[in-house]
This record gives C-alpha cells, sequence and structure tokens, in this order.
C-alpha cells in the first residue's frame, strides 16, 4: 500500500528494527514536546518514539510505488497520483498532500525536493 514504507524502513516498525536495519544514524535530535527522536540515515530522516511514524525520502534513490522521486517533475508527480487532498504553497516550497503521502516542490524549479510519509499528515487541517 503506497505511503507505508520507504526502502526497507517502514512506518510502525520498531526503533530497535529501524536501527538493527539502518545502522548508526549520522544524526539525531530531540523532537520538541515529545518523546521522540528524528535520525538521519543516508538520504533518508525517520521519526520514532518506540516505532517509526514518519518517514521522508531526500534522495533520488528512493521512488514511490508510481516512479516520483527527489529530482521529478511536479507535473509528473501530479499526473501520477491525481489531485491531492490539499496543496499549501509556502515561501519556497508547495506541498501536495495525499493523506499518506506527500510531496515538498521547490517553487523555483518545479521539482519534487522530498518525498514524505507519515499517517495522518498534517499539512491541510491539521491531522487527518
Amino acid at each position: 500500500m503506497p505511503g507505508q514504507r520507504v526502502s526497507n524502513v517502514e512506518l510502525g516498525m520498531s526503533l530497535s528494527s529501524l536501527l538493527s536495519l539502518q545502522g548508526k544514524p549520522s544524526r539525531t535530535i530531540p523532537i520538541a514536546h515529545t518523546n521522540a527522536t528524528s535520525y538521519t540515515f543516508d538520504g533518508l530522516s525517520v521519526a520514532a518514539d518506540d516505532t517509526v511514524y514518519w518517514i521522508i525520502a531526500h534522495d533520488p534513490r528512493f521512488f514511490t510505488d508510481l516512479g516520483v522521486s527527489m529530482g521529478s517533475e511536479q507535473i509528473f508527480a501530479r499526473g501520477a497520483y491525481g489531485k491531492p487532498k490539499c496543496v499549501v504553497t509556502r515561501d519556497t516550497v508547495t506541498v501536495y498532500d495525499y493523506g499518506n503521502i506527500y510531496f515538498e516542490v521547490d517553487n523555483a524549479t518545479g521539482k519534487v525536493g522530498q518525498i514524505g510519509v507519515q499517517r495522518g499528515t498534517q499539512t491541510c487541517d491539521g491531522p487527518s
């Protein structure tokens, strides 16, 4: 099912499984006001408390089930996934949110800069 995993990292997997699969992260950052931490690996950022609850791919080696990856044209991502749940334009990026997967597109280039996977994304009107 789309929006559940990136490579071998899957939403809901245990923190110990994540670290066993990915090895030592290059960076860890506690997430304010939570019991969670953001872990940075080669091309991926992952947030987890006891389990993984979001994954961000920022490397073209990782792509969705429909072939969208970092560097894909916005029009390709929109064509592949259809009408998003919502679109939010910020200063330098536009977010196309499909509920469990989103694409952040660079406003200057029109290319996907990152892909996020999260149960109940919060781009639209808070948790879905």
